[in-house]
């Protein structure tokens, strides 16, 4: 990783998948950025191997873009990506981060999805406190003297004829987000990738992806990266590891290698490698 510049809030920074604009207080993806290069890389691997050039992602939850950079580089200019984010600042950065990178592929934005379409008033956290900025949820943000902000379902504001992947990344809020998609997944048959960090969340999160007749498979990438983009070997994270729906449509007969298949509604895993 190159520091290229520095300012009172942000890092601008080489790393393995392009130059970011980085907060040095968000404790996890920024910090994460900075000391090694990349986020999640062992997450985007995945990602790496699922897409091809030409695809059409939507990713909700996009925050900074760690993702999108990249998944919007393999699709390529005959691909697209809609990304969204509803928090102001990162939402800001989000589109710093795009336009670094020279990607015209890419439509953001600054808005939430849900079940229901309408706005939300949220707060506006500090980018210079401490704080895990993709950790909140709307219903934590949702407070008054803040910044109004849209919550769109994806089946209103989206008219596709193609979607080989949706991403959602909405601390505990994929069930809604999945819900206002319905049209959208059964018409176009999308493979799903979902957290599914909380096990009071997950079992209706699990209904519903089994519903819309999906095989499911656990996805526990860990946050620490031994060959990261640094070559550092302090690892920061410890065992912290994230916990991910990979779905599949049945109908494609897949059988997703490495990864344990979703039991029941009850199957959580509750520590790093269960």
């Amino acid at each position: 990783m190159t520091e290229l510049l520095k300012t009172d809030l942000y890092r601008l920074i080489e790393a393995r998948h392009g130059r970011f604009l980085a907060n040095p207080k968000d404790i996890y993806l920024g910090r994460s950025m900075i000391k090694y290069g990349e986020f999640s890389e062992l997450e985007w691997q995945v990602f790496d191997q699922m897409l091809r050039p030409g695809a059409v992602v939507v990713e909700v939850g996009a925050n900074m873009g760690a993702f999108t950079v990249p998944i919007a580089n393999k699709v390529g200019r005959g691909g697209m990506v809609y990304a969204f984010e509803p928090q102001l600042s990162v939402f800001q950065q989000l589109c710093a981060n795009l336009a670094l990178n020279d990607l015209v592929n890419v439509q953001a934005f600054n808005a939430g999805c849900g079940a229901e379409a309408g706005w939300l008033t949220l707060k506006r956290p500090d980018p210079a406190r401490e704080l895990n900025f993709g950790g909140l949820s709307l219903d934590a943000l949702t407070g008054s003297g803040g910044v109004r902000v849209r919550v769109e379902t994806l089946d209103e504001v989206l008219d596709l004829e193609a979607l080989h992947m949706l991403k959602a990344d909405v601390e505990g809020m994929e069930a809604q987000v999945i819900r206002g998609a319905r049209g959208l997944i059964e018409k176009l048959r999308p493979i799903l990738y979902l957290e599914a960090h909380d096990p009071e969340d997950s079992p209706e999160l699990i209904r519903l992806v089994g519903e819309l007749d999906y095989d499911m498979y656990w996805h526990l990438p860990a946050m620490f990266n031994p060959k990261n983009h640094s070559g550092d070997t302090e690892n920061i994270f410890g065992v912290i590891s994230s916990k991910n729906m990979l779905c599949v449509p049945s109908e494609r007969n897949t059988t997703v290698h490495g990864a344990r298949r979703v039991a029941d509604e009850n199957d959580h895993p509750r520590k790093w490698g269960q």
